[in-house]
């Protein structure tokens, strides 16, 4: 069996952990050493974030590592579950795996106005496999991935 060296950056170091692990093991093999060391990662799905010497990789928890390109020597960057959002044009770092419509709403104009008068329109896409595109309503979420579009907009009633 060979064995590969690489470095693990987390958030909550500003050393990479170095790690040695089969080549042929998997992501989450990986994710669960860097676990064992005491990493602070974040909430983890089943797809994850990886910047893999300079190239933003979402890999599979159980991808191997040779089918993901990395090497002996690579450094990885582990962002947990931060994505970016793409709302109205602008891109919007975000670290749950859920946004409720209000969530959006803020990220979008910087606040939520309860007044009734107040309307906000809420449509997505670009969305996870399981719903790639709709809209939210007033009391709803929807589980996000890196690059999900949303358009809002805010209307007053007369």
């Amino acid at each position: 069996m060979n064995t590969i060296d690489v470095h693990v950056h987390t958030p909550d170091r500003t050393e990479p952990r170095p790690v040695r692990i089969a080549e042929n093991a998997t992501i989450d093999e990986l994710i669960k050493i860097v676990l064992a060391e005491g990493a602070i990662i974040g909430e983890l799905e089943e797809d994850i974030l990886f910047l893999v010497e300079n190239e933003e990789k979402l890999l599979n928890r159980g991808h191997r590592l040779s089918d993901c390109g990395i090497r002996h020597g690579h450094h990885l960057h582990c962002t947990g579950r931060e994505v970016v959002l793409i709302v109205n044009t602008r891109q919007k770092k975000w670290d749950k795996k859920e946004i409720s419509y209000e969530q959006v709403v803020v990220l979008a104009f910087g606040s939520y106005s309860p007044d009734p008068n107040v309307v906000y329109t809420v449509s997505f896409s670009k969305g996870p496999d399981h719903k790639r595109h709709g809209t939210l309503v007033k009391g709803q979420s929807v589980k996000v991935k890196n690059g999900m579009i949303f358009n809002v907009s805010q209307t007053n009633k007369s």
